[in-house]
């Protein structure tokens, strides 16, 4: 008895080792609880969520003050570098272009956070833990605000042409096939049209393995060869064969005189858009007063790994920050962190617009960034019964790898776009994708030129980073 007794013990006391061997893999730095601490954050949107998780924060944590910012998507370069000019950047900001913040030193290195923080390397989305490792070592900014860029597929165009709807995790197949072949001209039918991107855009993301950045871009290079080529073509292909509804042609104007926005009026079956389309208009009396049943999906996935466009802000800790470990901690509270979504789920019901009695939120504005059931399930009870359609668990589950747009990830990519991919002449014609519309060039022949050209100004971007940011140590 004695010996099993101790063999019980033996194996309690391995299992506790082993628990703290790895409780200790991931060892962040002690915050400072005590001292008086004002931390400041600047940003665009969301002001009453915001100031509310905020105020929820320094409950947790009482010596800290949080001071909330407020600017516009208009402004938001400009602020920040008049605040640079005075030293004074907000300790947290979100940017939308990162171009500006790699040519001065606004960004503090915050890799000894993330990559201490169990949470940040075991919950979070991995192309959104990756998105601020701008020299692929060093960790400058994150995720702050997540949307899908979501595809609705109207239900009652699928249903007058007897097509049965594909299941959440669709692939980039079935999304071709339904451009393809959902057109009836005899029921004023179209099978698509473009939102607020296009297959051009999302296209090259699901269409590369492992992309984290537009025109598939891997971290070292685009993918012109394939993911854009073959979107483009597809693109291009549809308008011509008339599948594409192009508000206010012809074609349109004959069946909607009135000319409206075509997602509302029940002629399309695929619509390529935003998530926040679900509060702003299928939500609201107009859609529902003419039966508009448009389901929600995720971009669908064409490679192994594939990406799925999404509407990504980025946040950073500022360079001058007093208190960096303390700002990560408010950063993660206010946008990523289970507490703190956990804490905006609660509010999301309640937060009404300033000065009003108006609820903010019919639906919530963003979704969670991070993998946890718990979360999830709260989260899809906010989400509103469709009547029509309720599966928010499997739109969650079906969220794999968002990638944003590049200019808020990608060295030199704005300056790639103004001065090349939209901005070079291409046989007479300036601008590829006008020169390609027009017949002036074939898409095929300039995959290669467009991701040397993509790298060269990602090189440029990157020297201006080291310059301001200095190399990484050896590893």
């Amino acid at each position: 008895m004695k010996k099993l007794v101790s063999l019980v013990l033996a194996l309690v006391m391995m299992l506790s080792l082993v628990a703290v061997a790895g409780a200790e893999e991931y060892n962040m730095p002690a915050m400072n609880t005590t001292d008086p601490i004002h931390l400041s954050v600047m940003t665009w949107d969301d002001f009453e969520m915001t100031e509310a998780l905020a105020a929820a924060f320094t409950e947790i944590y009482p010596n800290i003050t949080v001071e909330v910012i407020r600017t516009t998507t208009a402004n938001v370069t400009a602020d920040l570098t008049n605040y640079a000019a005075n030293n004074s950047l907000p300790d947290i900001f979100f940017f939308l272009d990162l171009d500006p913040l790699l040519a001065s030193p606004y960004l503090a290195d915050i890799t000894e956070y993330i990559e201490n923080d169990e949470e940040a390397q075991t919950k979070l989305y991995p192309t959104i833990r990756q998105m601020g490792y701008i020299d692929g070592q060093r960790c400058f900014f994150m995720g702050g605000e997540f949307l899908p860029a979501t595809v609705y597929l109207d239900a009652n165009v699928f249903e007058t042409m007897n097509v049965e709807m594909p299941a959440q995790d669709w692939t980039w197949e079935q999304f071709v096939e339904l451009t393809q072949t959902m057109t009836d001209p005899t029921q004023n039918i179209w099978a698509y049209t473009n939102g607020m991107y296009a297959p051009v855009t999302f296209g090259p993301i699901s269409l590369t393995e492992n992309a984290i950045g537009e025109f598939g871009w891997n971290g070292e290079s685009y993918n012109f060869e394939s993911g854009w080529a073959e979107a483009l073509e597809l693109q291009q292909e549809n308008v011509r064969l008339g599948n594409t509804c192009v508000g206010g042609s012809d074609a349109y104007l004959a069946v909607d005189p009135a000319n409206e926005w075509p997602g509302q009026t029940g002629h399309v079956a695929v619509l390529t858009d935003a998530f926040w389309t679900l509060n702003n208009i299928y939500t609201k009396p107009l859609a529902l007063d003419r039966g508009i049943k448009m389901v929600p999906y995720n971009p669908p996935v064409g490679a192994e790994n594939g990406g799925q466009l999404a509407f990504l802000d980025s946040v950073a800790v500022s360079s001058g920050c007093q208190y960096p470990r303390e700002a990560y901690e408010l950063m993660k509270y206010l946008c990523w962190g289970k507490d703190g979504w956990m804490k905006r789920c609660e509010l999301f019901p309640t937060i009404v617009w300033e000065g009003t009695e108006d609820k903010a939120y019919s639906v919530p504005n963003c979704l969670p960034m991070i993998q946890d059931d718990e979360l999830n399930q709260a989260f899809s009870a906010l989400m509103p019964d469709l009547g029509y359609w309720n599966d928010w668990v499997s739109f969650m589950e079906n969220i794999k790898n968002p990638v944003t747009w590049g200019a808020r990830t990608i060295p030199g990519f704005n300056a790639f776009l103004a001065n090349y991919y939209n901005g070079a002449d291409f046989n007479g014609v300036v601008g590829i994708e006008a020169a390609i519309d027009q017949g002036a060039v074939d898409a095929y022949d300039y995959t290669a030129l467009l991701a040397e050209q993509g790298r060269y100004y990602y090189d440029q971007a990157m020297t201006a980073f080291f310059e301001q940011y200095g190399q990484p140590a050896a590893e």
